[in-house]
């Protein structure tokens, strides 16, 4: 697998982008941003990152997750990361932006967090 996989599906006015292979290169970042300016443009209140199938991740992966994060605020867009891949949890954690990001163990305890 060369590159990163994006499948987004759509859930009670939000978004779950599952995300997966590699987010190393150049042509993910700008992928990336396109489909997530498309939900934020299209009304979505919050979009959920599952990065359960990201097998690595270089530089340019932590950009594209400082990128979301950054972007969803300026717009009012509650972000929130679930069920990390080992590899992400560790790239995470070694470059403590695992206290920047809410980070859940599944895609429905961080669902469950965009009510009320």
């Amino acid at each position: 697998m060369t590159g990163m996989t994006l499948e987004i599906r759509e859930r009670n006015g939000g978004a779950i982008f599952e995300v997966g292979g590699r987010l190393m290169y150049e042509n993910d970042s700008q992928v990336f941003h396109e489909k997530m300016d498309e939900q934020i443009q299209s009304g979505r209140k919050w979009i959920i990152l599952d990065l359960s199938r990201v097998i690595g991740m270089s530089s340019t992966g932590l950009g594209i997750l400082i990128w979301a994060h950054r972007t969803a605020k300026e717009k009012g867009v509650l972000l929130k990361i679930a069920h990390l891949s080992e590899k992400v949890r560790s790239v995470l954690q070694i470059t403590r932006l695992n206290s920047v990001f809410e980070i859940y163990d599944s895609v429905e305890a961080a669902i469950q967090t965009t009510k009320g």
